[in-house]
């Protein structure tokens, strides 16, 4: 009981000591800056960290200084605030060290040596600054050893219009060799692209950029690297590598610095986008940064490092102006509109489907963009039709968008007449109404039906004749024949009602079962996860016989990660080999058959990006075909 009663007195001795002795910061609040270069060329970033020590939660800093001279975009922040406690002579003390890291990145303006300007912030109604930091931005030397360029195939356009940047990069022949590709000598340290449209820019829409960057990886070594893109190592123990891409398009001649003319190497990056909104998109400025060879000594070529900066490209997207015709469906660009009625001949008040079609030109707007058409608008439809569906739902195929109709002619021999529609074309910049053709239609009137005409009615020779019954069930019968026991079997009739009942409650179940699953989603995917897998399966086939690898393997990874995420109620969409095989371990999938999917999934992105030894897609296919019905089987068990 002693040493229990000394326990409970030492601890009220350190509580109290920590009431005591009260937390405290390391000193007073004070801000450090600092850069990743103090020299750079004109085009390249610079990291900037500003550190803000002793204040617990402090506010972003204050940049505004920078903006004259440097494009500034922040890059995050991080809390790196401790906390120790000490115990000195029985006294307890706890010290708080509190710092804050925020990120940016700075582009500068122009060149020479620019001050970064001191951050500041305000804690506690003080402010409080860092320290200035001066830089020196150079501009890239003159030389026509290597030029790169920005261009853009249109001066502007409007939202949905499609339009392609290109990087074009040309390089000056090898000194002694000018057929042999320049850039083949440099393998071993490829030059670099630094380009700001790799990752789109919010606002714009394009292809995803593995499968546009996939088309172009180099299969010598030759040719540059682009960002921070790269590939899976080649071995196991590989991590990622930088990706080599190969550009190399055309020669074309142009003078040198020295007037005479030189037979460029021309590499080109294209990419084609899509605005999804109006407002100006600045494309670049790309830095391309290597040593080149500008001369050979014995064996061995002499090299030239150096930066060359493409000047960037400010590309406008403009707003469709107001204000715009109560018959714009919103296409932008060149299109053509028809229409065709099912049936042709009716009657009046019969339903007609009228169909109206708009197709896109190329370069034009997308398709869904297109609205329907308003014909209540258009007084002779509205006056001699009834327009039962009047903003039907459209359906896209190709460069076709159909909207479907639901009319009923007024009147007899009307027919639809032209139907306008008003687009935007970029190229006047004015709206311009399309139309269809008249389509005909042969409306008669509605026939009124006649007694002899109903559906049951007698058609006999004879007089026809409605028999009165008022008197009793047998008047007017002559016939003894007809004559029979007219007395009701109850149990008979309870045992069919009985019957019925049962065969009803039979069907109810069914249906009710059956409404249940076909709103049941989960199950409707379960229920047709192998018949997509098949399908994705045979859709690989036929682009490997057409030729079309990089499509096939697209097909057959589909095929599988699309059945383990159908099966398990899981989005396809980016699950990677890592994450589909730890879906399958939680399904308990035998391990043996998960190694085959993982082996799989590895072979088939390894031969999309070249960078492994990957089988053909023809034996990929067939390993996948092989692994469908096993690993559908487990996925069912385990569910």
């Amino acid at each position: 009981m002693r040493r229990i009663g000394c326990v409970v007195a030492c601890a009220a001795c350190l509580a109290l000591a920590v009431r005591v002795a009260p937390a405290r910061a390391a000193g007073p609040p004070e801000i450090a800056a600092e850069v990743s270069a103090n020299e750079i060329f004109i085009g390249e970033s610079i990291d900037f960290l500003v550190e803000i020590r002793n204040v617990q939660d402090p506010t972003p800093p204050d940049l505004a200084g920078l903006n004259d001279d440097f494009d500034v975009k922040s890059n995050g922040d991080e809390s790196r605030n401790q906390s120790s406690t000490m115990i000195f002579n029985g006294k307890v003390t706890q010290e708080n060290i509190f710092s804050h890291v925020f990120r940016y990145r700075l582009t500068p303006r122009r060149t020479g040596r620019l001050k970064i300007a001191a951050p500041t912030t305000t804690i506690e109604g003080k402010t409080i600054a860092g320290r200035a930091i001066t830089i020196n931005v150079i501009a890239p030397e003159e030389q026509d050893l290597v030029i790169p360029e920005i261009s853009v195939d249109r001066e502007r356009v409007y939202p949905t219009q499609p339009f392609e940047i290109t990087l074009r990069v040309l390089v000056h022949p090898l000194p002694d060799d000018p057929d042999r590709d320049p850039l083949a000598p440099l393998h071993s340290q490829p030059p670099h692209l630094d380009v700001n449209w790799v990752d789109l820019p919010a606002g714009l829409a394009g292809d995803d950029k593995a499968r546009w960057l996939g088309k172009l990886l180099s299969r010598d070594g030759a040719g540059f690297t682009l960002n921070d893109v790269s590939t899976r190592g080649g071995g196991f123990f590989e991590g990622p590598r930088a990706a080599v891409l190969n550009l190399y398009q055309r020669r074309e001649q142009r003078d040198g610095l020295d007037g005479r003319s030189i037979n460029y190497f021309v590499y080109e990056l294209r990419r084609r986008m899509t605005p999804e909104k109006s407002g100006t998109f600045v494309f670049g400025p790309v830095t391309v940064k290597g040593t080149f060879a500008v001369d050979k000594d014995k064996r061995q070529y002499k090299g030239q490092r150096l930066v060359a900066i493409a000047p960037a490209v400010d590309f406008e997207v403009r707003e469709v102006p107001s204000p715009r015709p109560a018959t714009f469906c919103g296409g932008i660009g060149q299109y053509q509109v028809s229409a065709s009625a099912s049936p042709s001949e009716l009657r009046v008040g019969d339903p007609l489907t009228l169909t109206l079609n708009v197709e896109r030109g190329a370069g034009s707007g997308s398709l869904e963009s297109i609205s329907a058409p308003d014909l209540t608008a258009n007084s002779r439809i509205s006056d001699d039709f009834e327009i039962v569906d009047k903003n039907p739902t459209g359906r896209a195929e190709g460069d076709t968008k159909g909207f479907a109709y639901a009319l009923r002619p007024k009147r007899a021999g009307v027919g639809i007449p032209a139907i306008g529609v008003t687009v935007f074309n970029p190229d006047t910049e004015e709206f311009e109404e399309i139309s269809t053709r008249p389509v005909a239609l042969k409306v008669s009137e509605a026939s009124r039906l006649g007694a002899g005409e109903l559906v049951g009615s007698f058609t006999g020779s004879g007089p026809q004749e409605i028999k009165s019954r008022e008197q009793g069930i047998f008047q007017n019968v002559t016939d003894p024949t007809e004559l029979r026991d007219q007395n009701v079997n109850v149990t008979a009739l309870a045992e069919l009602a009985a019957g019925l009942w049962g065969v009803v409650g039979c069907l109810a179940v069914v249906v009710t079962s059956r409404r249940r699953k076909s709103g049941d989603v989960v199950w409707q995917r379960r229920q047709q996860a192998r018949r997509t897998a098949a399908r994705k399966l045979a859709e690989a086939r036929a682009a490997q016989a057409a030729g079309r690898s990089p499509e096939a393997l697209r097909s057959v990874r589909s095929a599988v990660v699309g059945l383990v995420a159908d099966l398990r109620n899981m989005v396809a969409e980016g699950l990677t080999a890592a994450e589909t095989e730890a879906l399958l371990a939680s399904s308990s999938v035998p391990a043996d058959l998960q190694g085959e999917v993982r082996r799989l999934l590895d072979s088939i992105e390894s031969a999309e990006y070249g960078s492994g030894s990957g089988a053909a897609s023809a034996a990929l296919i067939e390993q996948a075909e092989g692994l469908i019905v096993p690993l559908a089987r487990q996925l069912d068990r385990g569910s």
